[in-house]
């Protein structure tokens, strides 16, 4: 019995984001029965050109894909979240969880080096050379077609339960797709064999031509330095991965900082998963919606939707700031260590005030 659903159409997200999907399991439906799902999704009024074609050249319109898959045994379907396509949640002992995301996104084929230590940099890792990532990488069926599937355990407090992530990829014509099977350590080890099986069970294929879809790899904002006033003793550097600014700060008592600024068309998934992102790169576990009101603050009355955070672990610390601007979302990050970011605070929370 195969069960299907149609969803609705979304509205205009960032271009490297997939539309905020509420995906429903059907009533008659055995655990393990294939499930199709059709991903619909409006293309986005203004979004950037698909990588490979000029600025301005009109988009080129893509099918929507058709996935489908056996569900093992303990996992159940989510909602999706806005990142993803389809969300599984898994169950342990003790209280542990886990969780599996199915997201396709264009414009990442062949760079799995910047893929894997993105990763690793979310989880408190360091980098790794492009040779020492293709060590990483494992050969993995997903749906009939070679993929490849890393994994990263977060480095976090010893108090705390570690946990790990088991990435699998593999790049179609139509775009990159990525399952990501996530959660507390010991439940994802014990998981990694269904989330094997599950990926063998995944077929990918297209709906008819005359359904569409424009889903594109992330891309921040683009903006003049020009624009950016910021303190004499703040150095600019190039910026990384979709950041549209970084400059460097002065040391403090042996201790390094950087600022860097990041803009979006949405809010990349919301206050929780921003606050868990910085959270990670400095060791902390993930936050949980109750604890949002302890770790965010607003920024300024004459702008109740901006938000200021400021966690410390040990001798890191990072404070970040998520303003909205004409249709936009900012986010200014101050991370390194306790005392030059210290030090530095001030001037930080004047240049995101400040007049862009």
């Amino acid at each position: 019995m195969t069960c299907l659903f149609n969803s609705r159409t979304s509205t205009p997200l960032l271009p490297a984001a997939v539309a905020l999907l509420a995906v429903f399991a059907l009533t008659g439906c055995d655990r393990d029965e294939i499930k199709v799902y059709r991903v619909a999704k409006e293309p986005p009024a203004a979004a950037p050109s698909p990588a490979g074609l000029p600025e301005g050249h009109p988009e080129i319109p893509r099918r929507k894909p058709q996935l489908s898959w056996t569900l093992p045994a303990g996992w159940t379907e989510a909602a999706a979240g806005q990142m993803s396509l389809a969300t599984f949640n898994i169950a342990g002992q003790d209280g542990q969880q886990a969780q599996v995301a199915v997201t396709p996104l264009r414009g990442l084929s062949g760079k799995e080096a910047l893929i894997v230590n993105m990763w690793r940099k979310s989880a408190g890792q360091a980098e790794l050379s492009p040779e020492e990532v293709t060590s990483q990488l494992q050969a993995v069926d997903i749906g009939g077609e070679v993929g490849k599937m890393f994994d990263v355990t977060s480095a976090t407090d010893s108090a705390k339960r570690p946990t790990r992530i088991v990435t699998a990829m593999v790049h179609r014509p139509d775009a990159s797709w990525f399952f990501k099977l996530a959660g507390d350590q010991e439940l994802v080890e014990a998981q990694k064999p269904a989330f094997v099986t599950f990926l063998k069970s995944v077929k990918i294929t297209e709906a008819p031509a005359t359904e569409t879809t424009t889903t594109e790899a992330p891309v921040a904002a683009k903006t003049s330095k020009t624009q950016w006033k910021t303190p004499t003793d703040w150095k600019s550097v190039a910026p990384g991965v979709m950041q549209v600014a970084k400059f460097t700060v002065p040391e403090k008592d042996s201790t390094a900082a950087e600022v860097t600024v990041s803009i979006f068309s949405t809010d990349t998934g919301g206050t929780l998963e921003n606050v868990t992102r910085w959270r990670n790169q400095i060791g902390l576990p993930p936050a949980t919606e109750s604890d949002l009101p302890q770790l965010v603050k607003p920024l300024d009355g004459k702008n109740p939707d901006a938000l200021l955070v400021d966690m410390t672990n040990g001798n890191r610390r990072v404070v970040g700031a998520i303003v909205t601007r004409d249709g936009q979302w900012f986010f200014f990050k101050l991370l390194g260590g306790t005392a030059a970011v210290a030090a530095q605070q001030e001037a930080f929370v004047a240049f995101v005030k400040s007049p862009m």
